[in-house]
């Protein structure tokens, strides 16, 4: 049995050493175990007598962070629709303080009905936290708050930042910070990718013990940097109109940022 972030990343290399596919969990601090795969392991169900289950497509998620003052509609499960991601909302039936309560955790919707299985209700497979939380391996949970913590302890010269999870050729999963830094720091020190990744990765340890762990525990580095020419983020804004968001940006906005970067280096 698996349970938790990134389950897919692992799920082939546990087959192969187990000689069985894991089946997975739906599991959270907050509301225990909540659902569970069948034996086909083709989508996981909510177990209806945990807590009453509510769902806020991802395009309504995205509309609320943009504009608090926005409340999202939120959908029944018989309202799901297949391939749609949705943000859960739940109130635990069984006493407790958490009523609609968000947890930041993502699920799609894989189908409405599976014959092998005989059954006739949504079936859901976990995507991810919330965008602007980024969760590797299960382990640790990465904010903008404590991103700005790192910087602000570290005192580098970074100007500009955005954060997105992304996957290496193995398929696991790690934090990639595409930064700028100030003019003079390129001018006036040694101030490498490299150097850069050693020194926020010693400040993510120290605010974070879980962080420290990942390599411990699971042999992976978990930070990968890359440094922009100074303008990149000044530009990609005049070209576009609008602001990055520095958690996860979309795959387009992520893309234009760095065809950005790529046009400055060759001018240079």
């Amino acid at each position: 049995m698996v349970a938790g972030t990134d389950n897919q990343c692992y799920k082939d290399d546990l087959e192969e050493l187990w000689g069985i596919r894991p089946m997975e969990l739906f599991a959270g601090t907050e509301p225990s175990i909540m659902g569970t795969e069948t034996w086909t392991r083709k989508g996981m169900y909510f177990f209806p007598d945990t807590a009453f289950y509510e769902f806020i497509t991802e395009k309504d998620m995205l509309k609320n962070h943009e504009d608090p003052s926005y409340v999202p509609p939120t959908y029944l499960m018989d309202e799901v629709r297949p391939g749609e991601k949705y943000e859960l909302v739940f109130t635990i039936l069984k006493g407790g303080a958490f009523a609609r309560y968000r947890c930041g955790d993502m699920y799609r919707c894989v189908g409405l009905e599976n014959r092998e299985d005989e059954t006739q209700i949504p079936r859901f497979e976990y995507v991810d936290r919330v965008p602007w939380i980024i969760d590797i391996a299960g382990f640790t949970r990465i904010s903008e708050n404590g991103i700005r913590n790192v910087i602000r302890l570290s005192k580098l010269p970074i100007t500009n930042w955005v954060a997105a999870k992304e996957y290496n050729e193995k398929n696991r999963p790690y934090l990639h910070m595409y930064v700028e830094l100030e003019r003079e720091s390129l001018l006036n020190s040694a101030m490498s990718a490299d150097i850069l990744k050693e020194l926020l990765s010693t400040y993510f340890k120290y605010i974070d013990q879980d962080y420290r762990d990942l390599k411990k525990i699971l042999g992976m580095d978990p930070l990968q940097v890359t440094i922009f020419t100074c303008g990149t983020f000044e530009t990609y804004e005049k070209q576009t109109g609008k602001k990055l968001h520095q958690m996860n940006p979309s795959y387009y906005d992520l893309k234009a940022l760095l065809e950005v970067q790529e046009c400055l280096n060759k001018v240079r």
